[in-house]
């Protein structure tokens, strides 16, 4: 039995790391702009911003990853440019290969 080679789809990984409180209104802005999933993960760190922890206060920050099309990965950086720029959000993307491809392939363009 020969093994057809592995054809991974060409995507972007988009992670943004933000307040948890932010959590909610992000996932759905990611959900009208296209994105077809995301993942969610509470982090803590330290950066330009200082340092935050989940404590008894503060729920520290969440970090949320979706991978998608070129074209929403921009409109998803533009977006917290514009509505997060002040605040202590951060979004970054990267060049993926995602599989199973037929996951990815389906990724639908922004929606306005």
């Amino acid at each position: 039995m020969t093994k057809k080679p592995v054809e991974p789809a060409k995507a972007r990984v988009v992670t943004i790391i933000a307040p948890s409180e932010f959590e909610a209104r992000i996932e759905q802005f990611l959900r009208r702009t296209g994105a077809t999933g995301y993942t969610v993960a509470i982090v803590s760190g330290h950066g330009a911003h200082g340092g935050r922890t989940p404590g008894v206060l503060d729920a520290g920050n969440v970090r949320i990853e979706t991978i998608v099309s070129t074209e929403i990965a921009s409109h998803v950086l533009e977006h917290v440019v514009q509505f997060y720029g002040d605040l202590d959000v951060i979004a970054f993307a990267a060049d993926v290969d995602a599989v199973p491809a037929g996951h990815f392939n389906k990724v639908a363009a922004p929606k306005p």
